[in-house]
């Protein structure tokens, strides 16, 4: 269980380093860099706060998938509804700034959707895992 895990929290951190090196490009040397610095949560932050919803949600399953597999798919959906819930508070200070900025709120939502295609892919793999 412990190497399965620490392969998919690995695997996740390294497909997170790469997007999040192309997000800072594009956020930096494009026209988008205008809008950069006005971010609410600068870009490290949100990477590193989606990377520990991840892994406390990959490790979770990997515990659920260990004692009780046909477990497994509802505790996966409980704690993403979790997420989603903790990223609406987390988006509220960018969704009511009175100065619009759609980079801003398209970048959040882009980074929440990447980890969720990582928690997914990784849940699939593991409901998919032979007993």
């Amino acid at each position: 269980m412990q190497n399965s895990f620490l392969k998919s929290a690995i695997a996740t951190a390294v497909v997170a380093f790469v997007f999040f090196i192309i997000n800072l490009l594009l956020l930096q040397y494009t026209s988008l860099s205008q809008y950069y610095g006005g971010f609410v949560y600068s870009l490290p932050v949100l990477y590193i706060l989606y990377y520990g919803f991840s892994v406390i949600i990959l490790f979770s399953l990997h515990l659920v998938q260990k004692s009780s597999a046909s477990q497994t798919g509802y505790v996966f959906l409980g704690l993403t509804t979790l997420k989603v819930i903790g990223a609406y508070f987390i988006a509220l200070p960018i969704t009511s700034k009175t100065i619009e900025n759609t980079a801003e709120k398209i970048n959040f939502f882009v980074v929440f959707l990447l980890f969720l295609l990582i928690e997914v892919y990784f849940t699939a793999k593991l409901l998919n895992k032979k007993q």
